[in-house]
């Protein structure tokens, strides 16, 4: 995989199932000069050998796609073009998709409601660091939000296994079972978890398990 030149345009690679999009996208990118489209995908099917072939820069990934979706395609990248940075593109934006990805350390995640300008300066900002991922405005406040909902006090590694075994449907009873404990000592784990929450109810304390990638 080539690394940008100095003073060469930054190579891109679209994939994104919809024609209409691409073309808009490509030609967005192409309107700068410092940007250059060098190949296009609607799959992730020889998605490989076809970034061999183009030696991109940057990959520029919807998640929304046929067979392997982006986030899959992510994961299966990612070790095999280590110098290649890869920014979501995407209008899913929902949270679980926001920290699937940020599991999977990518470079940036763009909502497709962003500007041109947006979108330029996103990919041009994942370029020049590498460290820091870059997330358009409205994945920002999400993941701001979700920062200010976030319990006070972190869980513990016990609270969080409770989680799981509770977001599996087990009960109390069953879940002191699994782990070899006391049914008092779950109980207790279970109303820390929610006093750490603020939520009350069993089925609530599971969204907010999910919502905040607990689980």
């Amino acid at each position: 995989m080539q690394t940008k030149q100095h003073n060469q345009p930054v190579r891109v690679f679209l994939v994104d199932d919809h024609t209409v999009v691409r073309q808009g996208t490509r030609e967005m990118l192409n309107r700068n000069p410092l940007l250059t489209v060098v190949g296009e995908a609607a799959h992730g099917e020889d998605l490989s050998g076809a970034l061999r072939l183009s030696a991109p820069n940057l990959l520029l990934l919807d998640i929304n796609l046929p067979g392997q979706n982006g986030l899959q395609l992510l994961e299966v990248l990612r070790p095999q073009f280590p110098e290649l940075k890869i920014v979501l593109f995407s209008a899913h934006t929902d949270l679980p998709y926001i920290r699937k990805a940020q599991s999977l350390q990518v470079h940036g995640f763009l909502s497709k409601t962003v500007t041109e300008e947006a979108l330029q300066a996103g990919i041009l900002a994942v370029m020049q660091d590498s460290e820091t991922p870059v997330y358009s405005p409205d994945i920002l406040q999400k993941l701001r939000d979700l920062k200010s909902r976030s319990p006070d006090t972190p869980l513990t590694a016990r609270e969080q296994e409770i989680l799981l075994h509770l977001s599996q449907g087990g009960s109390n009873q069953d879940i002191a079972r699994q782990l070899c404990l006391s049914v008092k000592t779950v109980d207790t784990h279970v109303a820390n978890l929610m006093k750490k929450t603020g939520i009350h109810k069993r089925t609530q304390l599971m969204a907010y398990a999910f919502e905040h990638g607990l689980i």
